[in-house]
């Protein structure tokens, strides 16, 4: 037998308040073939005791412990600890569990009834009485837990499954318009999946870390702040894991859009008088297909005198219903996509059926450009509005001041801070329409911001003089002019030309539109 004292402590009863007495707890190591094993035995074991567990209650069924842990000290492979002192009265030892020193059980005390109840003599619950001055020993047999489990013992046991989940970090922001910069917000969020609540809670005005779990394949966020636009968007597992605070990439980015709702303004139009200027790179500094410079006249025409804004390209989507995903059976190209809703970069969204400015943290506010727009979504775009996209000669000739040119590099000016926003001064991100200066003709964002679709495949130059051409007659790739705002001083310059796949769906580096109108 092993005495396995516990500390001292006294349980209170209200009847014999100042009549105690004291009990001794030992064991009886047993197994199937030794009913009691001596104290040498569990000197020499290779396990590690620590702790006994014990329940107790009063005859009354009043909880005196309730799994109670005690610590024991080895003394050379003894175990010691001070006796318990109780109220006189009766009781019963209910439950005994040996623990060692990573906390498992190693030796419990069989519960009658149980399955390996027969393994000992006296099954617990053992009754017992405490009487005044006295010193009890009780001594429970218990045997190896082995590869038994709790219920073979008599012990419930308690199930959980653990859920795997993930951290991800994730800011809000909102446009301030009168410093024209981002800065962070609070909101409050909700992230579901089929109905179930996964989050709900708020977001500082800081980068947040959210704990979500991890099992499910779909993660619907719902993000709202009074006054702007509720945000609500629906991640893979995938491009949200994206966001792990583990894999070092930037925290993901919501953009709060204020949630005024104002008319969609119509286009304002630019006259541009026909005339003859000499088209191409006259600076001797661009690339090889600025030459040769030939001369080229056009006949008048209007055009816009801002870029298309994303409120009004929301507009025609919503006009046409143009498919959720943002493809659309066109009259005469066949099923193309105008813009690409999946990329990352979108800052449209659907909202009761309907297309929706989202905001992203590369397009802040509804009055910037439309961006992202396939060669195919602008040329539509264009038609529906009344219009169509300019040929590359009076994109050009518009560009440069028409018959007002005073010969600037960029569109408006020598200086290309003062009419384009560039990869410099931009802040990696566009900007409302309108801001920078004007040119010549009063025309807004020819240089920077983003780059826009012209009508002409894209082709080398002919030297012989040309009268309004539109163009080879086929290719494979549309000309894009006039840079966007993560662009250098070299694209910015009015001579400059770009080519892209009209399919282009990129919205980073992508293009918008700018209209034209035949006078004649």
């Amino acid at each position: 037998m092993i005495i396995f004292p516990i500390f001292s402590c006294s349980v209170t009863d209200s009847d014999n308040s100042n009549e105690t007495g004291t009990v001794e707890i030992s064991i009886d190591l047993s197994d199937t073939n030794v009913k009691s094993i001596g104290l040498s035995s569990l000197k020499t074991s290779e396990v590690v005791i620590k702790s006994v567990v014990i329940s107790m209650t009063k005859k009354d069924g009043t909880v005196v412990y309730d799994k109670e842990s005690i610590s024991l000290l080895n003394m050379n492979g003894y175990y010691i600890a001070s006796p318990i002192s109780l109220n006189v009265g009766e009781y019963a030892l209910t439950e005994f569990l040996v623990m060692d020193d990573s906390n498992n059980v190693v030796y419990v005390a069989p519960l009658a009834g149980s399955e390996k109840a027969y393994l000992v003599k006296t099954p617990l619950s053992i009754n017992f009485e405490v009487k005044k001055d006295e010193v009890l020993k009780l001594v429970p047999e218990v045997v190896s837990v082995g590869n038994s489990i709790p219920s073979d013992f008599g012990y419930s046991t308690i199930s959980f499954d653990v859920v795997p989940h993930f951290d991800f970090s994730l800011s809000a922001f909102i446009y301030n318009s009168t410093i024209q910069n981002w800065e962070l917000s609070t909101a409050t969020i909700l992230i579901e999946n089929e109905g179930n609540v996964l989050y709900d809670g708020n977001i500082g005005a800081i980068t947040n870390v959210i704990s979500i779990r991890d099992d499910v394949s779909t993660y619907n966020m719902t993000i709202a702040k009074p006054g702007y636009k509720t945000y609500i968007y629906s991640f893979s597992h995938d491009s949200l894991q994206y966001y792990k605070i583990n894999d070092n990439n930037e925290p993901l980015k919501i953009i709060l859009v204020n949630d005024s709702e104002e008319p969609i303004p119509a286009h304002e139009y630019i006259t541009v008088e026909g005339g003859t200027f000499q088209m191409g790179d006259e600076n001797g500094i661009g690339q090889s297909d600025e030459l040769p410079i030939h001369t080229v006249t056009v006949s008048s025409f209007q055009v816009s005198k801002y870029e298309v804004t994303q409120a009004q390209f929301i507009g025609f989507l919503n006009d046409i219903k143009c498919n959720s995903d943002g493809s659309y059976v066109d009259s005469e190209y066949g099923n193309v996509t105008y813009i690409n809703m999946d990329e990352s970069f979108c800052p449209l969204s659907i909202v009761d059926g309907k297309f929706d400015f989202k905001g992203s943290i590369n397009v802040p506010t509804i009055e910037c450009p439309a961006i992202g727009i396939t060669w195919y979504g602008a040329n539509a775009y264009c038609k529906w509005a009344g219009g169509r996209l300019p040929y590359e000669a009076e994109w050009e000739f518009a560009a440069r001041g028409g018959n007002l040119s005073d010969g600037y590099k960029y569109s408006g000016s020598n200086i290309y801070d003062d009419v384009a926003w560039n990869q410099y001064n931009s802040e990696e991100y566009a900007h409302p329409v309108g801001k920078k200066l004007a040119n010549e003709l009063g025309i807004y964002d020819m240089s920077g911001n983003v780059w826009e679709w012209c009508a002409d495949w894209y082709d080398v130059y002919d030297v012989d003089s040309q009268t309004n051409p539109i163009g080879a007659i086929s290719g494979d790739n549309r000309v894009g002019r006039g840079a966007g705002y993560l662009s250098n001083d070299l694209s910015c310059r009015v001579a400059n030309r770009h080519d892209n796949n009209p399919d282009n769906l990129i919205t980073y580096r992508g293009h918008g539109i700018r209209i034209v109108k035949s006078i004649n």
